[in-house]
């Protein structure tokens, strides 16, 4: 695969980190923050909101460059890539990230129904997903 294949894997690399800084943030941000605190502010919402948009985008876009470095592709959508990690073997399951794709596809497309307890509880709890798929990309690649 040579250099477009090292490119490629650089690139990779990079977003990982993107990914590493964007959840510290969202990290950081939300840990010291009660629900009621959260619920009753538009600006925490929307900073959950965008924070875990741009996580799943990260992840979206690297799954993406990886299935063409693998020349595995194309995919139909983001769903279908995290499918295509799976049965490559880079991934051991679709889930969670498949979620992560449906709850990114919720915020862009029905952004007016996010329901606030489920934005709270991911940006309270579950930015270990995004964690365990670095992970698991770190021991594939």
């Amino acid at each position: 695969m040579g250099e477009a294949a090292s490119m490629v894997n650089g690139v990779v690399q990079r977003k990982l980190a993107l990914l590493d800084n964007q959840v510290e943030k969202l990290k950081n941000h939300f840990s010291p923050l009660s629900f009621e605190e959260f619920k009753d502010s538009w600006e925490h919402r929307s900073i959950a909101e965008r924070g875990l948009q741009v996580a799943v985008e990260i992840c979206i876009d690297i799954a993406e460059r990886i299935i063409a470095l693998k020349e595995a592709g194309p995919v139909a959508g983001a769903g279908e890539a995290m499918e295509k990690l799976e049965s490559l073997g880079i991934i051991n399951a679709a889930e969670p990230y498949r979620s992560m794709v449906r709850f990114r596809n919720l915020i862009v497309h029905e952004y007016e129904q996010m329901d606030p307890e489920i934005l709270y509880k991911l940006v309270t709890r579950n930015l270990m997903d995004f964690r365990k798929f670095r992970d698991e990309l770190d021991k594939s690649l």
